[in-house]
């Protein structure tokens, strides 16, 4: 039994930790939930994006002229009558390219513009620049093109037909799949179809460029990738890469769109500015931005699956299909990800999946949340629900009964690091989500009513945490201390609505001792961060907030070793100020020391360096693609999703009544922004599967190019009830702070809506409707339920 002693001091120590946390959240430290940085200003409109700059003197607008054809030859290309239009200052096209007429990301198959042949509608052929805007519009309106339209592909049948790849099949295989296949009690087979997304980021694609002495540039840009800007703007000018800057301050938005496919528009803006000599700006009107730019692959994955009676998988054979688009882009890598998790949270033994990488006359599809792990997983959960329904199981016990164990190594050869972690995050979201009691309440409601149906699904994720080219495994990062104790950071990650700034504010404010409101994030800039990898794959703040990380304790190990000298005793920085280190390792709060503002001048005086470059390397990643094998990813990140819809069978509209979520961060930077990422995620997903339908000609022109004709989700389809929770236990050896990446995984919750729709329709026919495809579009669902 506890004494009253015992319960003073239990009492006190809690007393001390709250204020230790209170001290903590004040500072803005590691762990807490500040302010935004750019929460203020967004709020008051102030925050600066690439049209918000104060416009160059002379500054050219730009107008392009595309391809309105899918796949053709160009047979006439006159500028002369355009030439002719007070204003005009220059047309552009691919002869007058002094470097190499070429910004392929991956491979060599992409032209700035058009020369001959086009293969997509929106294609670039020239460049228009003007004095202003309307005169540029109105001089393309009087270029004369004729081009002789051929039949394009525009399908993945038709793309296999015609065996068009923009590179190499591949395969990633474990067991013996055929002997296991032959051998399972019960076999199923089918194909699981996804259409593409459009980004919709609120700022479309921009770039301002800027000439400068000898011939330089600065390229103002909303990219995610300023060094593939950076690498394709000197190609295409022919000049060396020091002789251009990029520049960026933040993003109105990216999810993928902006990582390979904001550098075209960049490079026309610096090729218009070098061969002109003034500053030239381009910015795409949302119609352009929509029907020029690449989405999200569309998929289409037939699949054999073999299962015993309690729905475990004894063997797996899938095909995955991407319609990549006219050239590779990013592609091959989008693909090999998706291919990496097909098993998503799953031990499957006997797995052989295929990657088929299909060229087609679209706009070349490209980065997205997720990169592809989306569509994967898609097929995988979609083979679970048809397990269940085949053996009039509960989806969520399949699921469990398959999940991965401590010990066990994925298809590719790697251990599943933290998979002891699955089994009770399941548990826990099971029980927390009233899953049992909910399920038995879906079923009455579904008795008791005609003409509504409620439909329940859950969705778990593993989602691998690293580039799987193993060269962009890298973060930078610059860090100045002034003498005044202000701290100045800039780092290779690219802010664009999910506050990587903010939270690596908070590692550096945390490592140097320092309250939050002593940092500045400063603009990613190639003179400063050169070599940094895109922001993308969830990793931008673990690689460059690892880097930040070296850096500042760099710093401040030099700055401590210098103040014990100065101050002849052990020191601490804490919240701004030295504090001395009492003999029992306790520090001395009742006598400071003085501010670290003292120290840094001090430090500044005696010549110590107050700056720091930081670089980090992720360890022990690697893939062989010939063999299918290795450690492609850091870590894991897990988590999962509940999500309740009710159909309206008259109609096919479906509402979303209740959505639960339990993540994984690992020990979270920042709480409240890791929550609204999960938010975030989890609404572009239910986008994805449910009213974000891109809808094409047979001529290969996008028809629903507007938010009139393309529908993103709104506030209106956010549950009233939407519990998101961070899970807890969980920790990462290897990640910053000890954290986990959170950009990408939550987007995978969204197909939980998607599942829920066709338990839904399930329940209104009594079959499950295996030809259902995401989006699950009212017009689909009626469809569906056609089949009673």
């Amino acid at each position: 039994m506890a004494t009253t002693h015992d319960k003073a001091k239990d009492q006190k120590d809690q007393k001390v930790q709250r204020d230790q946390l209170e001290t903590k959240a004040a500072l803005g430290l590691v762990g807490t939930s500040p302010q935004h940085l750019s929460g203020r200003e967004h709020v008051m409109g102030r925050s600066q994006f690439v049209d918000d700059m104060p416009k160059p003197k002379n500054m050219l607008a730009i107008s392009l002229l595309t391809s309105p054809v899918a796949r053709g030859h160009i047979n006439l290309l006159d500028l002369s009558e355009a030439l002719a239009l007070p204003g005009v200052v220059a047309i552009i096209t691919a002869k007058d390219i002094p470097g190499e007429n070429q910004i392929g990301a991956i491979f060599p198959d992409e032209t700035l513009l058009a020369d001959g042949e086009v293969e997509f509608v929106g294609e670039p052929i020239a460049i228009v620049a003007a004095q202003t805007k309307a005169i540029a519009d109105a001089a393309r309106q009087k270029i004369k093109l004729e081009i002789t339209a051929e039949k394009p592909v525009l399908t993945i049948d038709e793309a296999l037909a015609k065996e068009q790849f923009v590179g190499p099949i591949r395969k990633i295989e474990q067991g013996d799949v055929d002997s296991a296949l032959a051998k399972a009690p019960h076999v199923l087979s089918g194909v699981v179809k996804n259409a593409g997304q459009e980004h919709f980021y609120m700022e479309t694609q921009r770039a301002l460029a800027v000439p400068e002495d000898n011939g330089a540039i600065t390229l103002y840009s909303s990219t995610q990738h300023p060094t593939e800007v950076h690498r394709m703007s000197a190609r295409v000018l022919g000049l060396p890469q020091h002789a251009i800057t990029i520049d960026v301050k933040r993003l109105g938005g990216g999810f993928g769109g902006k990582e390979s496919q904001a550098t075209a528009w960049a490079c026309i803006a610096a090729l218009t500015a070098h061969l002109t000599g003034c500053p030239a700006e381009i910015k795409l009107n949302r119609e352009e931005d929509m029907a020029w730019t690449g989405k999200r692959h569309a998929f289409e994955s037939p699949f054999k699956v073999g299962f015993d009676e309690k729905g475990r998988i004894l063997a797996l054979e899938i095909d995955l299909r991407s319609n990549c688009g006219a050239v590779a882009d990013v592609s091959t890598s989008i693909l090999e990800r998706g291919m990496l998790h097909t098993d998503n949270a799953y031990r499957i033994d006997h797995i052989r999946v295929f990657g088929r990488p299909c060229r087609t006359n679209l706009p070349p599809a490209t980065a997205f949340r997720g990169f592809g792990a989306p569509q994967g997983i898609l097929v995988i959960e979609t083979i679970i629900e048809r397990i269940a329904d085949h053996l009039d199981l509960d989806p969520f016990t399949v699921r469990q009964h398959n999940l991965y164990a401590p010990g066990d190594h994925a298809p590719y050869g790697e251990l599943i690091y933290g998979a002891e972690h699955l089994a009770p995050l399941l548990a826990e979201l099971r029980a927390r989500s009233r899953w049992d009691e909910r399920r038995a309440e879906v079923l009455r409601f579904n008795a008791a009513n005609r003409y509504l149906k409620k439909g329940l699904a859950m969705v778990p994720v593993k989602f691998g945490i690293s580039f799987t080219a193993a060269n962009l495994n890298q973060g930078v990062a610059l860090v100045h201390v002034y003498p005044d104790g202000s701290v100045s950071v800039s780092h290779g990650a690219i802010e664009m609505g999910q506050e990587v700034n903010t939270k690596i504010a908070q590692i550096a404010a945390t490592n140097l001792g320092l309250p939050l409101q002593a940092i500045r994030i400063e603009t990613n800039n190639t003179k400063r961060v050169g070599n940094a990898p895109p922001t993308a794959a969830s990793s931008g703040c673990d690689l460059n907030g690892h880097a930040v990380n070296l850096a500042t304790i760099a710093l401040r190990d030099r700055l401590l070793a210098f103040a014990e000298k100065t101050y002849e005793t052990k020191v601490v920085i804490e919240g701004g100020m030295i504090f001395a280190l009492k003999a029992s390792g306790k520090i001395d709060h009742d006598k400071p020391l003085g501010p670290f503002r003292d120290l840094a001048l001090k430090a500044f005086v005696a010549r110590i360096d107050l700056a720091e470059h930081g670089h980090y390397v992720t360890p022990k990643v690697f893939f062989d693609r010939e063999t299918g094998k290795g450690h492609p990813f850091l870590y894991y990140v897990f988590g999962a999703a509940i999500t309740e819809v009710t159909l309206d069978l008259l109609t096919g509209r479906t509402k979303l009544d209740a959505v639960h979520v339990l993540h994984d961060s690992g020990e979270s930077l920042n709480p409240i922004v890791d929550i609204g990422q999960i938010h975030g995620g989890f609404v572009q997903g239910q986008g994805w599967a449910t009213t974000e339908e891109l809808v094409y000609s047979e001529q290969g022109r996008l028809i629903s190019d507007s938010p009139a004709t393309y529908k993103v989700p709104t506030y209106g389809d956010v549950p009233a009830e939407f519990d998101v929770k961070l899970y807890e236990g969980s920790s990462n050896d290897v990640g910053v702070h000890r954290s986990k990446a959170n950009g990408e995984p939550p987007f995978v919750y969204g197909e939980a809506v998607f599942f829920a729709i066709a338990n839904a329709v399930k329940a209104a026919t009594g079959k499950y409707p295996e030809a259902l495809t995401l989006p699950a579009t009212p017009e689909k669902v009626l469809k569906a339920l056609e089949t009673r």
